[in-house]
């Protein structure tokens, strides 16, 4: 989904969002933010990517707080499920992830982070632009059919 000849990259780390609140109560949140996101450069920068920030156009910083916002999630949640059940609820083999938009119900597609494990944001997008795709194509067989 990056333009072409671009790519995207999204680099995912955890961190408690008690802690982040905190910080943002006490009035440090956009230096956080600016301070972790030149933090993670810097590690690229040191180890697998040593021309990464050269090559940077744009980037963004989410936080549990901004996924809270952005999603309603419970303290910014990225997933609803527990990784130490017997079976996961959602596709969860990589090579099965198209048909995660599938559901029992011809011409109807399902999409967002239930729909995948591990599930989150980025499953979130992959899952709408594969259930978008399905739709586009049946729309094209229905109107030659």
């Amino acid at each position: 989904m990056a333009p072409e000849g671009k790519t995207g990259l999204i680099i995912s780390t955890l961190i408690d969002y008690c802690l982040v609140k905190h910080i943002s109560e006490m009035g440090w949140y956009d230096e956080f933010k600016n301070i972790s996101r030149q933090c993670i450069i810097n590690i690229l920068v040191g180890t697998v990517f040593t021309e990464i920030k050269t090559k940077i156009r744009d980037h963004f910083v989410s936080t549990p707080l901004t996924l809270e916002r952005l999603t309603g999630n419970f303290q910014g949640a990225i997933t609803g499920w527990a990784f130490t059940n017997d079976s996961m609820p959602a596709v969860n083999s990589l090579p099965r992830i198209a048909r995660s938009v599938l559901t029992p119900i011809p011409d109807i597609f399902q999409a967002g982070q239930w729909t995948f494990s591990p599930s989150g944001l980025p499953i979130s997008v992959l899952t709408g632009k594969l259930a978008a795709d399905k739709a586009r194509k049946n729309l094209k067989k229905q109107a030659v059919g």
